[in-house]
């Protein structure tokens, strides 16, 4: 049985390169994100969750009923956050 990934990751890979984020695949469901050789966060795409190594964020699963861009602005916003600290 397959597993599906509900992350555009053409996309997610633009962002962070749009950021200047680095992605590692650590495992088949995990991406770990660094700036400068610093971990930023580690990602799950399968999931769509997000770890910044002090909470855990959920974003929301793209569907043409709840904003198909949500994701993106959701993930954006905890970028921008995570790179100011």
């Amino acid at each position: 049985m397959s597993r599906s990934n509900f992350t555009p990751m053409e996309r997610f890979h633009e962002i962070l390169n749009g950021h200047g984020l680095q992605a590692m695949n650590v495992g088949i469901n995990h991406i770990r994100i660094f700036r400068d050789g610093r971990k930023i966060f580690d990602y799950y795409p399968l999931r769509m969750k997000l770890f910044d190594y002090h909470n855990w964020y959920q974003l929301t699963y793209p569907s043409f009923g709840n904003g198909d861009g949500k994701w993106e602005q959701e993930l954006q916003e905890i970028i921008g956050r995570l790179s100011a600290a």
